[in-house]
Parts: structure tokens; C-alpha cells; sequence
């Protein structure tokens, strides 16, 4: 039974490789197995592999071959055997075909005149029972046999056969048995299944199961699904092979490089977004998105919620780069710093300017709700992509923002009221701004002198989903994906229209957590924001399919806007040039579902559904229509 090691280097690694090409045949002649034979040999040299290497060869030679490849063999050493050129599978046995197959007249010939796979399979596996031994055999196109039932007829054989897996061993083949291909244009150096083999195999610390998925993925792709590798896997589920291991020792990497204030706060909202949502907060400079601007020296910054003394960064990185799809070789280990494993990569110097930028984008726009989830589960609570002076002025901007407690208010009767449009003197933009009822506001600290600084700036919401909230506190807000109304941020004058549950997640307050929120059920929370007003390109219809008038003060045709998001992926609140900056956040707490208050009505009158990757209800839609049947109501908790 092969056991595991996280240490490639404590592992002899001998590699057999033969490619036979020139057959007697000249029906089977190939024309890549000589080419694949020698850049695999030449490829393996360079990964420390001891390597026999032979092209051509009849069918002595190559019994005699395996044969001492198998006696040089130790225990516990990693062994790879590689093969291109005929193969077929008769009387229930696999065979190699050399290439004196002059011999061979019919299906029987082979058990006389060919190799026998199966055999030098479990002899060799026999041999290396303690570690691993790797058969990959590049056999794609049939061997053509002649016809028993015709004169100058031919026949094809069958493919090679699976192989049940064995304990110890990785068997790859190059597609499967009843897929077998055309022939590779001769103008083509590699066949196919070599050409991805050899892209891939070199790749450093990433272990086997991930480099063949990711060639057998290429191959699949390339051929339009017409030739599909295939692979037996005999290894533990926890077992770890790295043909191109090259240790790397998280103490080489550890600073005593102390980590900012700020950057302690931030690392500190990032781990709160990741315990509550189970994935990591990713933020990206506008430089990389920004196609007119230049890059300079990007990295990649990652924290892994683990602490140093356990973390190993071998493992991280072959995991990381296998979830992001991305060479471990295009990343370069500088730093990590003590505490919880704050990593920061850089991109090789191999790599232009411009594909620095166009890889960086890669990860961020691949990030998608999947990805972030499995990204959590290994521990990544945070990502950035982009120059490292960005998120040093990021993150100090970000320390600077605190609660206001002057400034917050409750907005309801015997507490900050008023109807219709207040009329207290001040400019904003020439909007009226109406008594958010129902809602408290905790009060963001943004500047000194903030009625200079924002006079004449709009007063907006945005509704957000709860695991998004911080996300956008911290790193901005995106355009919308559906953009019924035009390309833009989208936010509305009306409270009452931001707290549907497409825009603000109604969300179970936990029991446990009940006390803390006056007994309150649920919670509803709202960003508002200032808003400049040369920044609304657009002022139009709500775009929920309401029936109904959703706010007393203002048309339903008026009551979305869409806001100038200048050409950026994100609008950062941190940059001095946003047209939106976030002043408070507005809270909202029931005793019960706040669906049944009601100014929560027209919800009914609008689209509403049960898809929570569109409606964040909190129960189910059926649910609180048998609460509004059988009467129940709803109070909002104030204090």
C-alpha cells in the first residue's frame, strides 16, 4: 500500500519513456512518438527524474527494457513510466506494440510478439509498494491489423482497456478505449495528448490528480470532445504526489515585518466578513481594471485564517492555484507575515507588463460565489490584486471611517419626524429628501465640515444582500448586472423601495442573539449614501413590475436612479473623486416578518418569489401570505 509524504525530495524519482513510431508496418508508422518521447525525456531531466529513454525499439529490446527498468526499481521510490506509439487490447491483456510488427498477422500474433502491459504493470507496482508508480501511455490512433476474412484488407483493433485501479498506482491513458483519434497533423511536433502533458507536468508543487485534470481538461477542449483522456487512480484520498516538488518552508518566507494599525483593522473586517459568510473579501486597485492606465509592480496579498506555525505553504499554493486555474510558476513568494498567515505574492518577472494586468483581472472576474466559497474552505479570508501602495491607502482611508454617534438617529414619531419634504435650509441637489419612518441610522464619520463638503449632494439607498454589506463598505460598489435602466450603480430616493427583498435581504436574527436587538426577529439594513447630482444619468420607473404605488411621496415613475459609474468595475467610496460616498447605515428591526407591516405591501403588488439568488425573503413567499391570512402583524423595535 503506498503511504503519503508532503516531502518530494526524501522520494528517488526514475522515469521510463519510450516512443515507438517507425513500424514495419508502414500502415502504423506515427510521426510524433520519437518527438514525444525525447521532449519528455529532455522535460523529466529537468524535474530530477534519473531517465532510460529509448525510440524505436522491436520487441526484445523492449521486454529487456522494462524488464531492467523494474530490477533498477526500489521501494518507495516514485516511477514513471511513459509510452508513445501502438497499442491494442486482446484475449482480456494490454499490449505494447514495437516495432518489428512484420510479426504480427493477426489479434493472436500479439500475445507472442507484443508487450505485455499488464504484466510489466503489476510487476513494477509490485516492486514500489510503498510509494507510487505512474503509467501514462500516449496510444490514440488504432493499431491496423490485417484482415483474417480478406486479401489486402485491414482491420482495426480495440483501444487499450481501463485498468482497475490499483493501490499505489496512476494509470493515464490518452482518451478512452472506444474514443481512439485521427492522426495528429504531421506539421504538429507533439501529438495532442503529449503537447498539453508536456505544458502541464512541469508545473511546481501542484499534485498529480490536478496537472492530469487540468490536461485531460485542455485535451477535451482542443479536440472539440472528440478525444477525452481518461485516468485510473489507485492513490489515497489524501495522498499528495508532486512530480515537480519544490520545497518550499514557510520559515523562509516568515518577516518580522510588524503589521500596521490599519492594516490590523482591516484584516479584522475581512475575517468578520469571512466567519459570516464563509468567504473571503477580494478587493482590486483601479489601476488593474483601468485599461488606461499603467501597472506597476502588482502583487497578490492573501490572508489565510491559520497561524503561522501550521501553515503549510506548499500545500496552500497547490490548492490556491488549482482553484484559480493559475501556473503556480507565474507567482513568486515574497513575505509572509506573523499571526495569521498574510501572504504576499508577486508576478515573475516573466510575465509583461500588460499580461500582469490582464492576469490579475483573470483571477478577479473568475471570482464568482463558487470560487469565494472555495476559497473559504481553505482558509482565505482576504484577496487584493493591484500595486501595494493602493491597499496601503485603502486601508488607512478605511481606519479613518468610524461610527458618528452624534449623528444617529431613529426616524419615527416622538423622535426625528417630520412630513413631506423637510424644509431645514440645506442644499441636496435640489431633491427633496422624506422622513425615512421605521428606519434608525447609524451614523457614518466621513469629514470634518461634512455640510460644506456635501452640499448640494443628493440622498440616496441602496439595498444590499447581508453578506454583501461590508464587501461594499470596504471595497465599493459594482455596476448592475441587469441594468434594465441603462449601465450604471442604481440607488432611489425611496427607503421604501430599497428595502424590497431584492435589494435588502430580510434576515432571521439568530435566538441566541436575540436579546441583543431587544428581542427583535428580524433585520433589514440599508446603505445611505450622498450622491452628487451631475452623476444621475438617468431618473426612471421602478423596475420590480409593481402595481401598486410603493412610496406616498414620490412616482413610482421617479423612483429609480441610475448613477454614472465613470467606466469602473468599482466605485470605490475611498477615492476623492466618487460620486457616491456611504454616510450611514439604515437598520431596520421586527418583532415579527416586517413583510407584514404595512408600508411593506405593495411587495405583493410587485415581483416576489422564493429564488433566493433574487429574493432574500428570509421564509418562504407562501409562508407569510398564511401570516397575513391569519391576521398576524408586525411591530418595528426602536430602542
Amino acid at each position: 500500500m503506498a503511504t503519503s509524504s508532503n516531502d518530494p525530495s526524501r522520494h528517488r524519482k526514475l522515469a521510463l519513456i519510450i516512443g515507438n513510431g517507425a513500424y514495419s508496418q508502414s500502415r502504423n508508422k506515427l510521426y510524433h512518438p520519437a518527438n514525444n518521447a525525447g521532449d519528455m525525456s529532455d522535460t523529466l531531466k529537468r524535474m530530477d527524474f534519473r531517465v532510460t529513454t529509448a525510440c524505436d525499439v522491436a520487441e526484445q529490446e523492449m521486454n529487456k527494457l522494462i524488464t531492467d527498468f523494474i530490477k533498477n526499481t526500489s521501494n518507495d521510490d516514485l516511477v514513471l513510466l511513459y509510452y508513445s506509439g501502438c497499442a491494442s487490447y486482446v484475449n482480456s491483456t494490454n499490449y505494447l506494440i514495437p516495432i518489428d510488427d512484420d510479426k504480427i498477422k493477426c489479434e493472436t500474433d500479439l500475445q507472442f510478439f507484443g508487450v505485455d502491459f499488464d504484466r510489466a504493470f503489476s510487476r513494477l507496482v509490485k516492486k514500489n509498494a510503498s510509494y507510487v508508480s505512474v503509467f501514462i501511455l500516449d496510444c490514440a490512433q488504432n493499431y491496423v491489423l490485417p484482415s483474417s476474412t480478406a486479401t489486402n484488407s485491414t482491420v482495426k483493433s480495440a483501444g487499450l482497456q481501463k485498468i482497475s485501479p490499483t493501490p499505489g498506482a496512476f494509470v493515464q491513458f490518452a482518451c478512452d478505449s472506444n474514443q481512439m483519434t485521427v492522426r495528429t497533423s504531421q506539421a504538429e511536433r507533439n501529438s495532442l495528448f503529449t503537447k498539453h502533458l508536456l505544458r502541464h507536468i512541469t508545473t511546481q508543487n501542484a499534485h498529480l490528480v490536478e496537472i492530469i485534470q487540468r490536461i485531460e481538461g485542455d485535451v477535451y477542449q482542443e479536440s472539440n470532445q472528440k478525444q477525452k483522456p481518461i485516468s485510473m487512480n489507485g492513490l489515497n484520498q489524501n495522498q499528495q504526489i508532486y512530480l515537480n516538488g519544490k520545497i518550499k518552508n514557510t520559515k523562509d518566507f516568515l518577516t518580522d515585518e510588524q503589521i500596521s494599525p490599519e492594516e490590523i483593522i482591516h484584516y479584522n473586517q475581512c475575517k468578520e466578513y469571512y466567519c459570516s459568510t464563509g468567504k473571503p473579501l477580494i478587493s482590486i486597485a483601479d489601476e488593474v481594471l483601468d485599461k488606461s492606465i499603467g501597472l506597476k509592480s502588482p502583487i497578490l496579498k492573501i490572508g489565510i485564517d491559520e497561524d503561522c506555525s501550521k501553515f503549510d505553504v506548499n500545500d496552500y499554493m497547490s490548492q490556491f492555484c488549482n482553484k484559480v486555474k493559475i501556473d503556480a510558476n507565474m507567482f513568486v513568494i515574497k513575505k509572509i507575515q506573523k499571526g495569521s498567515a498574510i501572504m504576499t505574492l508577486s508576478l515573475s518577472d516573466k510575465i509583461e507588463s500588460n499580461e500582469k494586468k490582464r492576469l490579475l483581472t483573470l483571477i478577479y472576474n473568475s471570482c464568482n460565489d463558487r470560487l469565494q466559497s472555495d476559497l473559504g474552505q481553505i482558509k482565505t479570508f482576504f484577496m487584493f490584486l493591484g500595486p501595494e501602495e493602493s491597499l496601503r491607502k485603502m486601508q488607512k482611508h478605511q481606519a479613518n471611517i468610524n461610527l458618528n454617534p452624534k449623528f444617529n438617529r431613529i426616524y419615527a414619531s416622538g423622535h426625528n419626524f417630520w412630513q413631506g419634504a423637510i424644509s431645514d435650509g440645506k442644499d441636496r441637489g435640489g431633491k427633496p429628501y422624506y422622513c425615512p419612518i421605521g428606519w434608525k441610522r447609524w451614523s457614518f464619520y466621513v469629514t470634518d465640515n461634512f455640510d460644506e463638503k456635501f452640499k448640494g449632494w443628493c440622498i440616496g439607498y441602496h439595498g444590499t444582500k447581508f453578506e454583501y454589506g461590508l464587501s461594499i463598505l470596504l471595497n465599493g460598489l459594482k455596476p448592475a448586472n441587469i441594468a434594465a435602466l441603462g449601465a450604471g450603480i442604481y440607488f432611489t430616493p425611496s427607503i421604501a423601495y430599497a428595502s424590497h427583498p431584492r435589494y435588502s435581504e430580510v434576515k432571521a436574527i439568530p435566538v441566541a442573539a436575540r436579546k441583543t436587538f431587544k428581542s427583535g426577529k428580524y433585520i433589514q439594513y440599508v446603505l445611505e449614501c450622498r450622491v452628487h447630482p451631475s452623476s444621475i444619468k438617468r431618473i426612471g420607473c421602478e423596475t420590480l413590475a409593481a402595481a401598486a404605488n410603493i412610496d406616498p411621496n414620490i412616482k413610482n415613475e421617479d423612483i429609480e436612479w441610475v448613477i454614472d459609474n465613470q467606466n469602473k468595475e468599482i466605485v470605490d467610496f475611498n477615492d476623492p473623486s466618487s460620486p457616491i460616498v456611504c454616510t450611514g447605515l439604515m437598520v431596520r428591526i421586527t418583532d415579527e416578518h416586517p413583510g407584514l407591516l404595512p408600508e411593506s405591501q405593495w411587495w405583493f403588488a410587485a415581483h416576489l418569489c422564493d429564488n433566493e439568488k433574487c429574493c432574500k425573503l428570509g421564509i418562504s413567499s407562501s409562508a407569510l401570505q398564511k401570516a397575513i391570512e391569519n391576521g398576524n402583524t408586525c411591530n418595528i423595535i426602536y430602542e
